[in-house]
């Protein structure tokens, strides 16, 4: 009898953190758009690994406040040449908590995004 109350509290503790874990993994994901047909702005001094290795990258993290009716908003300057190479969003569960704590009047907003190549 005593054993099975254990692992009874066991398996519920074990369950509760499966269904945290579960929420928290599906809040936070990234959404990359990249145009195949372009050339990015090159930037030889980006060092990093991965796709933003050598491009030129513009990053964008701020928290916007809107206003109960509006439900857009604009961040993003225009690239010289017009047009985007790679546009990046990402959402974290941070970002999430805050828009419902919030009602929806504040959003945290990270995007990366790289231009396209000028033409010489």
């Amino acid at each position: 009898m005593e054993l099975s109350k254990h692992v009874s509290k066991r398996a519920r503790w074990f369950s509760i953190i499966i269904v945290l874990l579960f929420i928290l993994l599906q809040s936070c994901y990234t959404v990359r758009v990249v145009n195949k047909d372009g050339i990015p702005e090159p930037d030889p001094l980006n060092t990093s690994e991965g796709f933003y290795r050598g491009k030129r990258v513009h990053v964008l993290d701020t928290t916007i406040s809107l206003k109960p009716l509006e439900g857009e908003f604009y961040l993003i300057e225009r690239c010289p040449t017009g047009g985007f190479y790679s546009f990046e969003y990402r959402v974290t569960f941070g970002g999430v908590l805050l828009n419902t704590i919030t009602f929806g009047k504040r959003r945290q907003v990270k995007i990366k995004y790289v231009c396209l190549k000028q033409p010489d």
